[in-house]
């Protein structure tokens, strides 16, 4: 029977934060802790790892360091916890192994022998902190050219999240495009990643895969929704932003928006490369193991990441990846647009985010040739660079369009056009999006 609650975890990220106490701080683990603790995470890999013989390797590896010695010096609990996390993920190839000294922790899962039931109570601690970040939702804004952007550092499971996630997808419901930041984005929550996927699918109801768990045999359909909250996003393009750092539950949805969705583009870097989901286990008194614990046996897509990555569409620097993304989505809609104003719209706002991507390098003589009062509007020069007064109000930078044409920061409703007689500055023309012009004679220094 398939779990109708979302248990399955995508994460690399540490999904508890223990809490230590003065008497925790100088505990040491004795020779005999040290034996038995390592005896139960071997029996653990080898019996729930979801590839035998990767379990096998990794807890003969693991055995083979103990009894060379390697662990003697690891007494302190963090200290050892950290040195098996290492090990296990270098002996594996598999990042989401992850060992943790959490006696409160570990006290909670024994007392709830329910596995469901144990880490739905591991998520809600998980909630009251992550509750502070708005569940991985960083920023939402609207971008030049109505483009939508969504910073997404965390898919939180859906129960907490969904609220946040629903508000979130109805302000992006009226943008010409989307980008999806997940450049900072660890992991999370599969049945987050299927409610936002849900939004983009051209078909909904899409099912992904069905994985089955080696801890208690039960299984997990990934799928998007049948029905979502508010408008769908399956009509406009939609950008993913990937980098190193992008992993597990982020390269599910990376991966998986580009079977779903034709118009889905993945601007970035290869991501890490991190895809077994995890379950969690009580080692010892005082230990959770984070281990992958789900084998998949069904794929509707012919994808994986494991150790490879996702690799994106379009290649380049983390750093450069959002406006990227932001002036391929803008030249794309140009191009694609039937209505001549529709046009002009696009390339009104594809100008004004490369003067801020690719500022041009105007000389500086012909810069000060523009500095003075046009009436109300006055220009001036700051270490070289212009800037744009109205009145008494606030100074903005202007950016170059052209040498004789500027955006002026944050009024994205008219351009800056300077003109000339008789080889001298004399006219500040503003230029408004419905094409209207507005002509300030300049007044003297």
């Amino acid at each position: 029977m398939l779990r109708s609650s979302s248990l399955l975890l995508f994460t690399i990220t540490i999904l508890f934060y223990p809490r230590i106490s003065v008497a925790e701080q100088g505990k040491e683990l004795s020779a005999k802790e040290q034996a038995k603790l390592i005896a139960e995470i071997c029996e653990k890999v080898e019996n729930l790892y979801p590839f035998p013989d990767i379990g096998e390797r990794t807890s003969e590896a693991v055995d083979d360091e103990y009894n060379k010695g390697k662990y003697d010096r690891h007494t302190d609990p963090h200290d050892f916890a950290n040195k098996l996390t290492i090990d296990l993920e270098r002996f594996s190839n598999d990042t989401h192994f992850r060992l943790m000294y959490d006696p409160e922790g570990a006290v909670q899962m024994k007392k709830l022998k329910d596995v469901e039931v144990a880490e739905e109570s591991l998520t809600a601690r998980e909630a009251r902190i992550e509750r502070w970040n708005n569940y991985g939702f960083k920023e939402i804004r609207m971008l030049e050219g109505g483009i939508g952007y969504l910073d997404l550092r965390l898919f939180f499971a859906a129960s907490y999240a969904g609220g946040v996630a629903v508000a979130t997808m109805n302000f992006l419901s009226e943008c010409n495009a989307v980008i999806i930041d997940l450049r900072y984005n660890g992991g999370g929550w599969d049945d987050m990643v299927n409610l936002l996927l849900s939004y983009f699918a051209e078909s909904p109801g899409v099912l992904f895969d069905v994985a089955q768990s080696t801890l208690d045999s039960s299984y997990y359909a990934s799928s998007t929704l049948p029905y979502v909250p508010g408008r769908r996003l399956n009509d406009v393009p939609v950008y993913v932003l990937t980098s190193r750092s992008t992993a597990s539950a982020a390269e599910a949805f990376a991966a998986e928006i580009r079977c779903i969705n034709s118009h889905a583009t993945l601007v970035g870097e290869t991501t890490a490369g991190a895809e077994n989901p995890v379950g969690t286990v009580v080692i010892g008194d005082d230990f959770v193991l984070s281990i992958p614990i789900w084998r998949k046996i069904y794929s509707a897509y012919d994808i994986n990441w494991e150790g490879n990555g996702v690799k994106p569409d379009v290649e380049v620097g983390v750093l450069e990846a959002l406006e990227t993304a932001h002036m391929d989505a803008l030249e794309k809609l140009a191009e694609s647009a039937t209505r001549e104003e529709i046009k002009d719209r696009y390339r009104w706002a594809l100008d004004g985010v490369r003067a801020v991507y690719e500022p041009l390098s105007i000389p500086s003589e012909i810069l000060e040739s523009y500095v003075g009062n046009y009436g109300t509007r006055k220009v001036t020069s700051v270490e070289g660079e212009l800037y744009y007064q109205y009145k008494d109000r606030a100074k903005r930078k202007m950016m170059a369009v052209a040498s004789d044409y500027f955006v002026v920061e944050n009024y994205d409703f008219f351009r800056v056009k300077f003109i000339k007689k008789n080889n001298e500055v004399s006219v500040l023309r503003e230029i408004f999006t419905d094409g209207s012009i507005a002509n300030c004679a300049r007044t003297g220094e």
